[in-house]
């Protein structure tokens, strides 16, 4: 689906509105926006539960290392696409949505998500300061797709949030995030992920054809001790596992660069 003809950007441009979320539908497709130039979300009518963008297939990909995660933590609703996935596909899963935006949660009927009720919440919330309350180890998964219409909030790429993102997964839980193709997102939470999760335990990944970046990091405090042994081997096999399955192109860590990806990796501090 191509999402910016010039027939489309024209019909989306009337229905702005000063950056506040507005539902678009063309034919069978149902999208979310913000403007006229970034699609935030979108939905198939037909068949509301199936994932349309690519990226978020890819997001799926924490099922390599927790097939059945007793809690997902997901920071952006959107249209609730990775939502209504989990919802569907993990029936013993309990989901906990972040979204701070209010008007966002607002249009969640018209993409066809569930009320809430015992494994489905959607909170309205500040995922920084939602996630430092936390306990230790109560999420096995967090699934960060947090975007606004000024892009990636620099909070989510903070030192204190991937320190509270790490202690509130258990050992073995993942934190898979979407960085979209934003520089400055991409640079901070590489950057975070290495410092906090360690080199051997994260990976940085290219959407196929897509511009969209994902970051995995599994929390392994062994394989993050033993950098090159075998429970790095471990993670680093799984992430190969992950990157097979979903067509991924592994962009860092991994000698062969863009030169716009070696400056960003270059900028990346040692792990510590």
């Amino acid at each position: 689906m191509d999402f910016f003809t010039p027939e489309r950007f024209e019909r989306l441009r009337t229905l702005t509105r000063g950056g506040r979320p507005f539902v678009f539908d063309d034919g069978d497709l149902r999208t979310l926006h913000f403007d006229e130039y970034v699609v935030q979300s979108a939905m198939r009518i037909s068949d509301p539960y199936a994932l349309v963008i690519p990226y978020t297939q890819a997001m799926t990909g924490f099922g390599v290392f927790q097939p059945q995660p007793a809690h997902v933590l997901m920071v952006g609703l959107g249209g609730g696409s990775l939502a209504k996935f989990c919802y569907r596909q993990l029936p013993h899963t309990r989901l906990t949505v972040l979204e701070n935006d209010a008007d966002v949660i607002a249009l969640r009927e018209q993409f066809m998500l569930p009320p809430d009720d015992a494994r489905l919440r959607v909170l309205h919330a500040d995922a920084a300061d939602f996630i430092a309350t936390q306990d230790n180890a109560t999420a096995e998964v967090i699934l960060l797709d947090g975007f606004d219409q000024e892009g990636g909030p620099p909070t989510l790429c903070s030192a204190d949030f991937f320190v509270h993102c790490r202690r509130v997964l258990p050992e073995g839980g993942v934190l898979v995030a979407n960085m979209a193709d934003e520089e400055n997102t991409i640079a901070g939470m590489v950057r975070e992920a290495q410092a906090h999760f360690g080199l051997a335990c994260i990976g940085w990944f290219k959407v196929g054809q897509e511009n969209s970046h994902l970051l995995v990091a599994v929390k392994d405090s062994a394989a993050q001790e033993d950098g090159n042994g075998a429970h790095a081997a471990a993670v680093q096999a799984g992430l190969e596992h992950l990157r097979s399955e979903h067509g991924l192109q592994l962009v860092y860590p991994c000698p062969q660069l863009t030169p716009s990806e070696r400056q960003l990796a270059a900028n990346q501090p040692p792990a510590r």
